[in-house]
């Protein structure tokens, strides 16, 4: 499945997880509800539901800076904001929440990651 063509409905989506293995990042993302029907891979929930594998890494940006380290979820709530395809570049803007217990925390992130290879892996479920 080409996810270039959906980026859109991950607007108000969420990202769900963050798996940093070595050269390699997984994005867990679930998009908004699609106002459309007979999407392949499209979960029950009406979302598209999946990891962006980024393979062998270069790359890794945060809001303006270079990342170093790995690259993980900051807080409770990951929404996204925006998803920008770009061939093997990734644009993520997320906004992030904490719930108490802990203290309230709004934060936003813009995570930019250029990486050799792209591509969608759609997931039935987390």
């Amino acid at each position: 499945m080409d996810i270039t063509n959906y980026t859109a409905y991950f607007h108000d989506g969420n990202l769900i997880d963050i798996e940093h293995q070595g050269k390699n990042i997984y994005l867990f993302l679930e998009s908004a509800q699609l106002p459309i029907s007979g999407v392949s891979h499209m979960s029950k929930s009406k979302t598209l539901l999946g990891k962006l594998c980024l393979i062998k890494v270069q790359k890794v940006i945060e809001n303006d800076e270079p990342y170093v380290g790995l690259l993980n979820k900051k807080h409770d709530s990951g929404e996204i904001l925006d998803l920008e395809l770009e061939g093997n570049k990734v644009l993520l803007l997320v906004e992030w929440t904490d719930y108490p217990p802990k203290p309230r925390v709004y934060d936003v992130s813009e995570i930019i990651i250029e990486s050799e290879k792209v591509y969608w892996e759609p997931l039935k479920d987390l």
